[in-house]
């Protein structure tokens, strides 16, 4: 792949125009329909077993044991590889086709949540994670990819990326409250049980009615840089975790910080001297791409950082059970769905800056409220406040989406997904990372409060990022 042209919005289909295999884009409404679905499940099954895994993660940790450390550990362990494979998915969906990755993935995924919920000891159920997290890595990517070629038509692929957000809300939805009920009635593994019935319709429907996407030719799949790619990411949240649990003067937290520092610069060293690279630094010279990545990262560091960052302290200083708890994220979980479903198509007129705009500000209006989180009896104004972003992501979260596709060629739809949930997934990591430190290193009320203004200050940057670079989406 010649990456000389990508920076040019004009040049970028051609510059892999001789390597793509035309393959008609599907037309038809019912198979187009069915094909929707089946991208929805899988990312369904991500979503849900996250939030889910959220409000189970006292109950693991009882059953199995394990410090705070140890439970950022789990969603970390899934996260890691999640973030770090999602380039080389994105890529490989462009030159095999999504179709592919996604069925295999799918099938990965699977097959890892059936081994999750049968880990006999925190050991096993973390190297399963992670194995669910490298199968996730190649589902995401291919959701938005098959999205984007399926429903060539900008209008039809404008509503099922919301219909495709959507299912985000009501996975939010249904993870806590479901997540809740199942640790509290059956147990925290019914969670990953639940999976394998909807991986195992998602695959049907996905193997019948999923058409193979276009592929583009490439020499090269840059495994130097992909591995140093993951491995600065692996240092970076391996650093905040272990500084947050021993202190940052411990030797172990400031070695895998600092190591991280080298491997990223051998990253962006690699990519911009490599005639393949996995990353080609030339798509970040327009502006509306960047910004909207930029986006996806302060998105997601900010409503799942939160989202964890909470969990934690409603049920360990707040002494809810976990059925509670998902009753608390209730109203956040229904008002982004409410959001994504209504609000946003109703506002569709107004353009994605305006979305981003109002909705990002509803929702740091939302997280400021937070800040008056003290004892138990603070419950209604921090309620209140998750509602609100809740409600603000609902709006904004589909034009994230959008505007990153939007601003790249369907030739690249499958790089520029998967970039995008790299941001997207490196975002959540440094947010759980980093709240679960503020809510540890201080007292535990001080910490929440300090955490909050962290995720404030994520939505206030969409704003000002999408009133600078996105005014003409």
């Amino acid at each position: 792949m010649d990456t000389s042209n990508i920076s040019h919005d004009s040049s970028v289909g051609d510059a892999v125009s001789e390597g793509t295999k035309n393959i008609a884009p599907v037309r038809d409404s019912m198979v187009q329909a069915l094909a929707l679905t089946a991208v929805c499940l899988g990312f369904f099954m991500i979503l849900l077993d996250g939030s889910a895994l959220n409000v189970a993660l006292p109950a693991i940790e009882r059953d199995i044991g394990g410090s705070i450390a140890a439970l950022q550990w789990l969603v970390n362990i899934y996260t890691i590889p999640l973030a770090s494979l999602l380039l080389t998915a994105g890529v490989l969906a462009d030159r095999v086709g999504s179709r592919s990755v996604f069925l295999w993935s799918l099938g990965g995924f699977t097959a890892a949540s059936l081994l999750c919920a049968i880990s006999p000891n925190l050991l096993s159920l973390a190297a399963f994670r992670c194995l669910q997290g490298i199968a996730a890595a190649g589902l995401l990517p291919t959701t938005l990819a098959i999205i984007a070629r399926t429903y060539p038509d900008p209008i039809a692929r404008a509503k099922a990326i919301t219909i495709w957000g959507a299912t985000g809300g009501i996975a939010l939805v249904a993870g806590p409250i479901g997540g809740g009920m199942l640790t509290e009635f059956i147990g925290w593994r019914s969670i990953f049980f639940v999976n394998v019935p909807i991986g195992l319709l998602a695959l049907w429907l996905c193997w019948r009615h999923v058409r193979e996407t276009a592929t583009r030719d490439a020499e090269s799949y840059d495994l130097p840089g992909q591995l140093l790619g993951i491995a600065g990411l692996a240092l970076l949240v391996a650093g905040l975790i272990e500084g947050g649990s021993r202190g940052w003067a411990d030797p172990l937290a400031l070695a895998l910080l600092l190591g991280c520092v080298p491997a990223l610069v051998g990253f962006f060293v690699v990519e911009g001297r490599t005639r393949h690279p996995v990353l080609p630094l030339s798509i970040f010279r327009r502006p509306a791409f960047s910004a909207s990545i930029a986006n996806g990262f302060a998105f997601q560091f900010g409503a799942y950082g939160m989202q964890f960052m909470l969990a934690i302290f409603i049920q360990s200083y707040w002494g809810c059970s976990a059925l509670r708890t998902g009753l608390f994220f209730l109203p956040f979980a229904v008002l982004w769905t409410f959001g994504t479903l209504i609000l946003n198509r109703v506002w569709a007129g107004r353009g994605m800056c305006w979305l981003l705009t109002v909705g990002a500000s509803t929702a740091a209006i939302g997280a400021l409220l937070c800040t008056a989180i003290g004892d138990s009896d603070t419950w209604p104004v921090v309620m209140a406040g998750t509602a609100l972003v809740g409600l603000g992501c609902g709006v904004f979260g589909p034009s994230c989406n959008g505007a990153a596709m939007a601003a790249i060629d369907k030739s690249f739809a499958g790089l520029a997904s998967g970039v995008l949930n790299t941001s997207r997934q490196t975002g959540m990591a440094i947010g759980v990372a980093a709240l679960g430190i503020a809510l540890s290193a201080s007292n535990s009320v001080g910490g929440a409060r300090i955490g909050m203004i962290f995720v404030a200050a994520c939505f206030v940057a969409i704003v000002a990022l999408s009133r600078r670079y996105l005014t003409q989406l």
